[in-house]
Order: structure tokens, then C-alpha cells, then sequence
């Protein structure tokens, strides 16, 4: 079973991309290029470790399945399958449907076959078979800007493959074996190790081997720039992980310019991608910023043998972390491009702050973890880099979140151009934009069920400290006010600030204003009134007095008659003597 599930994984791809050249077939293998990775999610999650040999094929063609490699063929195959339910309805209609869908299928088919192979010479046929198909996604508009994308694209692809190819070729023969077991497990000349890196690093994006990957990023249909950097860019960062000897020998200059280069790359990028003016460009260089974060793992592990232990497991949690979240972003930003009203532009970049706060690595998400778990991961390797390494995982938060604040906001002035079809009926993008960013939120709490044999190493770690997004928040806050300022100018801006204090105490004033014409009014009433009340109060005294006197007058009549029948004789006179009130 596990051999039939190993065949179909590369096979079903690639039939379909066989399929679109017959004109009746295409239509239908438009809408059933979404079914072409399910074999290979299938693959990761239930089968067990494998291998199949098959010694006519190529040079000795071995595929297989590993603990390692089911991790990075369970999200790429998720990427891809979430890309082509979007490629579905966004190609819709299009011209070049056709193009786009079999070269988009052909490097499904390289990136899936380049996890799976264990040998060398296949290997490098199927990463080849990625990297050329995806130049016809990259000029698939066939516009100017994509012509230029596309030349540099592949310039940096020729020169990557060649590096790559000598670099295995010579990794093989110092092995004695084509196997890339066995180049994990040989020591490599320093010169095979160059080659290696440098051929992988051309796809990873690390600086200054970058410049390809922003335009290409920009010049792409969304479900293209969906999988070129959340699934092929991480193609670079696997070929590092099958073929090097991490963990057995130490190459400390290999990794001094590797740890050098990340921390160049991680600022560097962030720098350049607050400029960019394309919300795609933008991803492209935060996606080149996060590289650079795992090129600090890469170079530790090369630095420090004994420490790779630690960092395989985070290295290759960050890698899911960035794929699922990247991925979302790209196809959410088709989405906002898609739709139209104000409600539902809100509702989809409410739902983009999910996997950008992931990236920037807020507390309790799969970034902050993965950070993290790296610093303590680092603390283990050489201890002259650390402090270094340290600051720049605490800094690439604030860079990171500067990064997304960028894209929220050219986003909402330039959203990436949608097809009129799609824009009639946007409703078949939501399904795989929110289906990712559910993944990339629910990803630390999966984590322990998909390996938990190294999850541990994630988390377990300590919780993330919010400062550096906060002063992050606070800078991109202090731009967008420059920048508003200088657009509409200085003075403008501070009549703008001033005008609801001016308004208040206009306000005030005009209140101020009616209360003193209230009392002169009233001042003008008040002697009227004090006559009338005078009047009215003599009228009262008077009937008061006379109330009184009645009072004191009827008092008297009863004190009399209660005195006259009260009176003693006096036995002494003989007479009656009357009571001192009569």
C-alpha cells in the first residue's frame, strides 16, 4: 500500500499536467488539479516510513518517506492543494489557462518528487523540474514587469541549478554513494559544502542571492505566489537538510558567512519591503526576512555540530509556521482584490491579522514559539554568536511587524487585480484563503499530534515577550502620520490636528456667549419682578397680620369661658373672687 500511495503522489500530478496538452481534456483538468497533492497529504499523514527502489529509472531512482520529509510533504501538499481550489476559479476564463495550469502542475509534481526522493541524480531532476515550470508562472501575464521578473528569475535559476548540480556530483563522489543518507553521514569538502549551500540558498532567498524573488512574487498570478513562497522556497531550506552533514561536523567558516548573511537578511529585507509600493512585493520581502531567521539556525547548526540535535525540530516547526502563514496571506490578498464592498474588505483583512500577527510573532502564536524555542535552541551552539543572535530574533519582531503593517496598508490602496470572473463571483476563493489562516492559527496546539516525538522542543518553551511588536505597532503608527503629513503637507496637517480643539473652544466660546446674553436678558426682567413680588409680598403680610389677630382673638373668647366656669368661692369673705383674666 505504501508503494502504490509513494507512486501516486508524483504520478497523479503529473498525468494531469500530461492530460492538459489534449484540447477536450483541459477544461476538466482545470477543475481537477485541486485533487492532484491529496495523494500526498495521504501519504504523510497515514503511511509509515518507506522506501522504494527503482534502479531503470534515471541513474537508480530511490523514494521514500522519513520523519523529516513527512513534515515538509504534509504543508506543501496543503499549499498546494489550497493554491489550485483558488487557481480553479481565478484562471477561469483566462487566455493562457491552459500555460499556467500544466506548468503549475509540473512543479507540484518537482516539489512533491524532490521530498520524497533519497537519492541525488533524482533529486535534482525533479528540483529542476520545479524551478523551470515555475518560470511560466512567473510570466504567465506576459506583460513587461513579468517578462523582467521572468529574466531574472531565471538567470538566478541557471546559475542555482549549476552550483546545485556540481555540488552533488562532487558531494556524491566523496560519499562513494548517490544516496543523500549517505552525504548526511560522509564528510564533505568545504568545497562540496559551498556548492551545496549556495545552489539551495538561490532558493531560499537569503542575501544577496534574493533579488529574483520579490519581483517574481509581484509578477505572479496570487495562487502561483501562494506556493512559490510557502512551498517551493522551502525546497532550498529541505535540499540543506537531506544533503549536509548537520550534526556531525562542524564547517565554522561555511557558517560564519551563513550566520552572517541571516542577520543581513533579516533587516535588510524588512528595510527595503517597508518601501515597496505592491502588497505582493511586500510578502516577497517579508518572506526573505524570515529566511533569514532560519539561515540563524542553519548557521548555528553548521557552527556547532552538537547543538543540531535542538535545532532540527525548530528549524523544521518554523518552516510549517511560515508556509501555512505565508500561504494565507498570498491568497488573501487575492481575496481582498476580489471582492468590493467596504463590509466585506474589513471582514478580510480582519482575517489576515491572524497569520500576520503569527509572523510577527505574537505571544501564543506559532511564530512567538518558534522564536523562541530558536533563542533557547541557540544557547546551546557557540556561545561568541549568541548575544548577536539573540538581539536579532528579539529585533526581527519589531522588522516583521513593520513588514505587515506595510502590506495592510498598500492592501488597501492597491489590492492585487482580481479577473472580471472572479470579481462577479469571489465566494469560491473563501474556502482555502480561511482554511489556511484556521491552519496557521490552530498550528501550536496541532503540533504535538502530527510529531510528537519532537514537539517538545517547541512547545515546552517560554512564552514570547510582546515589546517588540508593541514598539513595532508604535513605529509603523509614527510613519503612516509622517507620511500622511508630507502628503498633504505640514500645515495642512496641523490645521488638521488643531481644527477639533479650535472646534471646541468655539464651542465654549458660543456657549459662553448665549449664557451672558441669558443673563443680561434676565437682568433686565429683574426689577419688573421684584416689583411684582414686592406687591404680592405686602398683599401677604397684611392677610398674614389679620390671620394672627383672628387667632389671638378667638384664643381670648375660649381662655374666657373656660375661666367663668372654673371660679372657687373664698370662704374667708365670703365672696367670689374672679380669675386674673377677667
Amino acid at each position: 500500500m505504501s508503494d502504490i500511495m509513494l507512486y501516486a503522489a508524483i504520478a497523479v500530478p503529473l498525468a494531469l499536467a500530461g492530460a492538459a496538452i489534449l484540447p477536450a481534456a483541459r477544461a476538466l483538468v482545470l477543475r481537477l488539479a485541486v485533487i492532484a497533492p491529496l495523494p500526498a497529504l495521504a501519504l504523510a499523514l497515514v503511511a509509515p516510513p518507506s522506501a522504494l527502489s527503482e534502479p531503470w529509472l534515471i541513474m537508480g531512482t530511490v523514494i521514500g518517506l522519513d520523519s523529516v520529509s513527512r513534515i515538509f510533504l504534509a504543508f506543501s501538499a496543503i499549499l498546494w492543494a489550497a493554491a489550485a481550489a483558488t487557481a480553479r476559479r481565478w484562471m477561469r476564463g483566462d487566455g493562457h489557462a491552459t500555460g499556467f495550469i500544466t506548468c503549475f502542475l509540473l512543479a507540484m509534481t518537482g516539489n512533491i518528487g524532490l521530498i520524497l526522493a533519497q537519492d541525488a541524480f533524482s533529486f535534482y531532476a525533479l528540483f529542476a523540474l520545479m524551478s523551470f515550470a515555475s518560470f511560466g508562472l512567473v510570466v504567465h501575464a506576459r506583460s513587461d514587469k513579468a517578462y523582467r521578473a521572468g529574466r531574472l528569475y531565471i538567470g538566478f535559476v541557471v546559475a542555482g541549478e549549476l552550483a546545485l548540480f556540481a555540488g552533488l556530483l562532487l558531494a556524491s563522489r566523496e560519499a562513494g554513494s548517490p544516496l543523500l543518507a549517505d552525504l548526511r553521514m560522509a564528510e564533505l569538502s568545504g568545497l562540496s559544502v559551498a556548492l551545496l549551500i549556495g545552489g539551495f540558498a538561490v532558493k531560499l532567498g537569503i542575501m544577496p542571492l534574493h533579488f529574483w524573488l520579490p519581483p517574481a512574487h509581484g509578477a505572479a498570478p496570487v495562487p502561483a505566489s501562494a506556493v512559490l513562497s510557502g512551498a517551493m522556497i522551502k525546497a532550498g531550506l529541505f535540499g540543506m537538510l537531506s544533503s549536509l552533514p548537520l550534526g556531525l561536523h562542524a564547517y565554522p567558516d561555511h557558517a560564519t558567512v551563513m550566520l552572517a548573511a541571516g542577520l543581513v537578511t533579516i533587516f535588510a529585507a524588512a528595510l527595503i519591503g517597508v518601501r515597496e509600493e505592491s502588497p505582493k512585493a511586500v510578502l516577497g520581502f517579508s518572506s526573505v526576512s524570515q529566511m533569514g531567521i532560519i539561515a540563524l539556525g542553519l548557521g548555528a547548526g553548521l557552527m556547532a555540530p552538537a547543538a543540531w540535535t535542538v535545532l532540527l525540530p525548530v528549524v523544521v516547526f518554523l518552516a510549517a509556521h511560515h508556509a501555512l502563514a505565508k500561504g494565507a496571506l498570498f491568497l488573501g490578498a487575492g481575496m481582498f482584490g476580489a471582492v468590493t464592498g467596504l463590509r466585506a474588505r474589513i471582514l478580510v483583512m480582519l482575517a489576515l491579522i491572524l497569520p500576520a500577527a503569527a509572523l510577527a510573532g505574537l505571544t501564543a502564536t506559532s511564530g512567538a514559539l518558534g522564536k523562541e524555542a530558536l533563542k533557547s535552541a541557540l544557547e546551546t551552539g557557540s556561545a561568541d554568536w549568541l548575544p548577536w543572535l539573540i538581539a536579532a530574533l528579539t529585533l526581527s519582531g519589531v522588522a516583521t511587524t513593520l513588514l505587515m503593517a506595510r502590506f495592510a496598508h498598500t492592501l488597501w490602496k492597491q489590492a492585487p487585480g482580481a479577473p472580471e470572473m472572479v470579481r462577479a463571483q469571489p465566494d469560491g476563493l473563501v474556502v482555502p484563503f480561511l482554511g489556511l489562516v484556521a491552519l496557521s492559527a490552530i498550528l501550536p496546539a496541532t503540533w504535538p499530534l502530527i510529531v510528537p516525538e519532537i514537539a517538545f522542543a517547541v512547545i515546552a518553551d517560554k512564552t514570547a515577550d510582546p515589546l517588540p511588536i508593541l514598539v513595532g505597532i508604535v513605529i509603523a503608527l509614527a510613519a503612516i502620520i509622517r507620511a500622511h503629513a508630507l502628503g498633504i503637507g505640514v500645515q495642512a496637517f496641523i490645521q488638521g490636528i488643531t481644527a477639533p480643539f479650535l472646534a471646541l473652544r468655539s464651542h465654549i466660546d458660543a456657549a459662553s456667549r448665549r449664557r451672558a446674553r441669558s443673563l443680561r436678558r434676565a437682568a433686565h426682567r429683574i426689577p419688573a419682578m421684584l416689583s411684582q413680588r414686592a406687591e404680592s409680598l405686602r398683599l401677604g403680610q397684611t392677610a398674614i397680620a389679620a390671620l394672627i389677630l383672628a387667632v389671638i382673638a378667638v384664643g381670648m373668647l375660649e381662655m374666657r369661658n373656660v375661666g367663668a366656669g372654673s371660679a372657687a368661692p373664698m370662704p374667708e369673705l365670703g365672696i367670689d373672687m374672679p380669675q386674673p383674666w377677667d
